[in-house]
């Protein structure tokens, strides 16, 4: 990509990147060849986690101290082979998220300078059933990290006590999600009663959590924030790049990784392609891992033992 602008072949696609010099990230020399290149070699790791999956999308055209804005809708210049889907309740307020099938798009995606992809909790076909729990540990400003890494670790025991599997990434910033997968069966509002019942004792069992969204509220305590789980809502994906300094990514981990994690930022552009293709996906196969809601299990009877005779016609074990 020595050109500042050149068209590559991507799979079965024939793509125009631009302004492939173009600095993104200040502090780091990190230009948009670079991002492109970084979400080429993770699409296939990123695509078994949002394939199906509606996307949001945060584009930083001028780089990460420029302005930056969220994108729903998909454009109307984009090219016809990019799948999309119209969501929303209202017909007229409907908008056309995009749906990654193909390393084209994240390529297509990255030349448009969207460093940060976020995912719907649901995926094709039933967009109004998601298919996790999602608990974001969400601390103040000058939490300690390995602080926030005890939590996680209190709540996956937690919720292991109600059969739940976990699943843990950092978010590329200061916070960490747990993340339980669960059939794709019940709608939002279950799903999300479901995490408050959850998430409720927990919370009043350690004076350093709230669930209290707005900040005035959470008097520097770490918010356990349940309420992404709404249709239309959304969290940073896994591999997703973040705008901020250093070039983060929202990493994926083995819980003894995060056990001796000191910085989030360890994870990045520069190495996290190279890490996947040592170590492999800590998430892989998460969704074999999916459970009934706790709520919502049915209680299984234990046989009846009866007391026997002794058969007449038979000898029963251990009979003389």
């Amino acid at each position: 990509m020595a050109k500042d602008s050149q068209i590559v072949q991507v799979g079965k696609r024939k793509l125009e990147l631009s302004n492939l010099s173009k600095v993104l990230f200040p502090d780091d020399d990190i230009v948009k060849a670079q991002v492109i290149e970084y979400y080429f070699k993770i699409a296939p790791t990123i695509l078994n986690h949002i394939k199906g999956r509606p996307l949001s999308l945060v584009r930083f055209p001028d780089g990460i101290y420029g302005e930056k804005f969220f994108q729903k809708n998909r454009p109307d210049w984009a090219p016809d082979w990019i799948e999309y889907v119209a969501l929303g309740s209202n017909p007229k307020e409907q908008k056309d998220y995009i749906i990654a099938t193909e390393e084209a798009v994240l390529v297509w995606l990255a030349n448009l300078a969207c460093l940060e992809i976020h995912q719907m909790h649901s995926k094709k076909p039933h967009y109004d059933k998601p298919d996790y729990m999602v608990f974001d540990l969400d601390p103040p400003e000058g939490y300690k990290f390995e602080d926030v890494v005890e939590i996680a670790f209190n709540l996956k025991s937690y919720l292991e006590n109600f059969s739940y599997h976990t699943f843990v990434k950092t978010t590329g910033g200061k916070g960490v999600h747990v993340v339980t997968p669960i059939e794709q069966k019940y709608d939002f509002h279950k799903v999300f009663e479901t995490a408050q019942l959850l998430a409720q004792p927990f919370v009043e069992e350690h004076p350093n959590l709230t669930l209290h969204i707005k900040k005035e509220a959470r008097k520097g305590r770490v918010l356990v924030d349940i309420y992404r789980i709404r249709q239309g809502q959304s969290i940073i994906s896994p591999y997703s790049l973040r705008g901020n300094k250093g070039a983060p990514v929202s990493m994926p981990l083995a819980w003894d990784k995060l056990e001796s994690l000191k910085d989030p930022r360890e994870y990045n552009l520069t190495n996290v392609p190279e890490i996947v293709n040592t170590e492999g996906d800590a998430w892989e196969g998460i969704s074999a891992y999916a459970v009934e809601l706790h709520t919502e299990r049915k209680l299984k009877r234990k046989p009846i033992i009866k007391d026997l005779k002794p058969s007449e016609k038979y000898k029963t074990p251990g009979a003389a």
